[in-house]
């Protein structure tokens, strides 16, 4: 026990609140947030000798927490309790969201989660671990244990998925301007 408390201060510690942010930045509610974030802890504890033997063990760390997030995300959905997200707690900082974004802004946010709970498992994961934790394709292929070239597919698909499904929020301006260019 006492190897593993080492190992988790040396691999775990450090990484602690880029976890919660990115259970953070799929759910937006501090009441679920809080639960997905420690069914992510139990995922970790439960497949520990897997994450100290992989090559990138953060990045597969993160890799849990988003897929804890997002299957969070989606058991809401599903049971059909969405709630709008509320205000950021003061001790998770969001490098995402600026003071100056209005009520429109979240509502926007609100589309792009619900969209992208809509996308398949592996879509969702690679473009919430590429778009919003900016983690480079090859980290992600090696949490996903796959190939970077299909971790590109999953994020070019997803985007196109996303485009579709989030068209309604793209301003006739921008539309009508790249029809003239």
């Amino acid at each position: 026990m006492n190897g593993r408390h080492k190992e988790y201060e040396r691999l775990i510690a450090p990484i602690e609140g880029r976890m919660m942010r990115a259970v953070w930045r799929v759910i937006r509610d501090p009441n679920d947030v809080e639960d997905a974030f420690q069914e992510a802890l139990l995922t970790v504890w439960k497949r520990w000798d897997r994450i100290c033997m992989h090559p990138n063990p953060q990045a597969l760390v993160l890799q849990i927490c988003i897929n804890s997030a997002h299957d969070a995300l989606r058991r809401k959905l599903r049971q059909g309790k969405w709630l709008e997200a509320g205000v950021i707690p003061e001790d998770i900082p969001d490098s995402t969201r600026s003071a100056a974004q209005d009520i429109s802004g979240a509502e926007q946010e609100t589309h792009v989660r619900r969209a992208i709970g809509l996308l398949p498992k592996n879509q969702a994961r690679a473009i919430l671990m590429h778009a919003v934790e900016e983690i480079p394709y090859g980290d992600i292929a090696a949490a996903m244990d796959c190939r970077e070239s299909t971790v590109r597919k999953h994020v070019a698909r997803a985007r196109a998925k996303l485009r579709g499904l989030l068209s309604h929020l793209i301003p006739a301006v921008h539309k009508e301007e790249s029809s003239h260019a």
